[in-house]
């Protein structure tokens, strides 16, 4: 279905006129972007409509949105710069340079930095060379504001119009400053469909893996733990190719308040299917 028949279904339903008299259904668009895998972990990209099934709170739903196509993603890239990370500090700057020029999602893409507080380094449509120069001119300091960046760069990939949303973070998931916490951000992720990419490096002792990998699940994301010594550019790699060969899949569910779980099935293949567990409607 296109994304303008699927406007139109959602018009047919927020309205019915029987005996006269409007009545209004209060509905929403959610939106789930599966990633699917063979058991050798090779991305599985023929699947059609069809082959998904797709459930809320254990009730299966009607596909209203399905798309293969790479249509490019927003995409924000979020750096620790606290005194926690100052030996990795070069390895994150360049690793987000390798990903900006390799990109074709670069006009797409913003840079924000987290230690005492929040900033936006790079904003998107800005230059490549504008971003080499405010990288040169970082240094840590200070405490982590993990979440406060979570929150601000997932309401900023929101307001993106790429319906697949991603937050690449580089951090060790240690947070000792913020306002927002652990629920703030899943409902932020949730609010902006985004999914979010961890990339820790160093020593797995240091890391605060249980924050990381929760948020990671929650999301549909996931965790690549890197050694100081391992190369950056792969494991962006991989994103970048995983970002492209996702499905999207949205549904029209009645709007009720609370947790709702979401899972996708794709019955009679050996896949694997990651993707957020469920969302917050208020």
């Amino acid at each position: 279905m296109t994304l303008s028949s699927a406007a139109l279904l959602g018009a047919a339903l927020l309205t019915a006129v029987p005996s006269q008299q409007t009545l209004r259904v209060d509905v929403q668009l959610v939106n789930v972007v599966p990633t699917v895998q063979d058991a050798a972990g090779r991305f599985v990209t023929d699947l059609k409509e069809g082959d998904f099934k797709i459930y809320e709170d254990g009730i299966e739903q009607t596909i209203a949105v399905f798309e293969t196509e790479d249509v490019g993603s927003a995409i924000g890239v979020l750096l620790d710069t606290s005194v926690s990370v100052p030996d990795i500090l070069p390895l994150m700057k360049s690793g987000v340079l390798d990903f900006a020029d390799h990109t074709k999602s670069f006009a797409e893409l913003f840079v924000m930095t987290f230690g005492t507080r929040v900033r936006t380094i790079h904003d998107v449509g800005e230059p490549l060379p504008q971003l080499q120069t405010s990288l040169k001119a970082l240094s840590a300091q200070g405490t982590s504001v993990l979440f406060d960046a979570l929150v601000e760069g997932l309401k900023k990939v929101a307001q993106r119009e790429p319906r697949r949303k991603a937050l690449l973070i580089f951090t060790d998931g240690n947070d000792n400053g913020s306002k927002a916490g652990f629920r703030d951000v899943l409902l932020e992720a949730q609010k902006a469909g985004a999914l979010l990419y961890f990339l820790p490096i160093g020593s797995r002792v240091l890391i605060d893996e249980h924050t990381i990998d929760s948020l990671a699940k929650e999301t549909g994301g996931r965790v690549t733990y890197l050694r100081k010594g391992d190369p950056i550019r792969p494991a962006m790699e991989s994103i970048r190719q995983e970002l492209a060969r996702q499905y999207y899949i949205a549904y029209y569910a009645s709007r009720k308040p609370g947790f709702h779980s979401i899972r996708v099935a794709v019955p009679g293949r050996d896949v694997k299917i990651r993707a957020k567990t469920g969302y917050y409607s208020s």
